[in-house]
């Protein structure tokens, strides 16, 4: 059985400035507004005979949602970028080939993710195991199979990443 939210009708969405580093047209700072649809696989269980209750994995995923909401998203681990802090703000220089682009941003505008690059397959991954994290602590979904999310960057374009589970809780 499938449970699944749609984040166009749920208010589902954040919107936030990024850069694809290198990247011809999107190398430059830019942003979208992206909405979240979320699968889960299962079979329905518990007291109440849910996959999972809709309220919790929809407030799990409007949390998120609101991490990301109006910030710059960078990511961490991109291997031609360097990061200083200075004061409140992050300084960050690109370098690589003959490109080398240098930014200070104050730091309440910049959420730093733990990826290589921002880009809609890297920022599904990223929600799916947010996600995934999220049911673990709230002891939840030990009937789930698979978490899939897909992540619009604009309505029609998009990315699903679907992770398949060993039971996340054991009994």
């Amino acid at each position: 059985m499938i449970l699944e939210l749609k984040g166009l009708y749920l208010g589902l969405r954040f919107s936030s400035a990024h850069i694809v580093f290198g990247h011809d047209s999107c190398g430059v700072i830019h942003g979208h507004t992206y909405y979240v649809d979320v699968k889960l696989g299962g079979e329905p269980s518990g007291e109440f005979g849910f996959i999972l209750d809709f309220k919790m994995l929809k407030k799990v995923v409007k949390e998120i949602c609101k991490s990301l909401d109006h910030k710059l998203l960078l990511p961490r681990d991109h291997p031609h970028l360097k990061y200083t802090i200075e004061g409140n703000y992050i300084h960050f220089i690109y370098c690589y080939g003959k490109c080398k682009k240098e930014y200070k941003i104050p730091l309440e505008d910049v959420l730093l993710l733990p990826l290589r690059g921002i880009t809609a397959e890297e920022l599904s991954v990223y929600i799916t195991e947010v996600i995934k994290e999220n049911l673990l602590k709230l002891n939840e979904g030990n009937n789930i199979e698979w978490i899939e999310v897909t992540l619009y960057e604009e309505l029609g374009q998009g990315v699903t990443n679907r992770v398949y589970l060993n039971k996340m809780i054991e009994n």
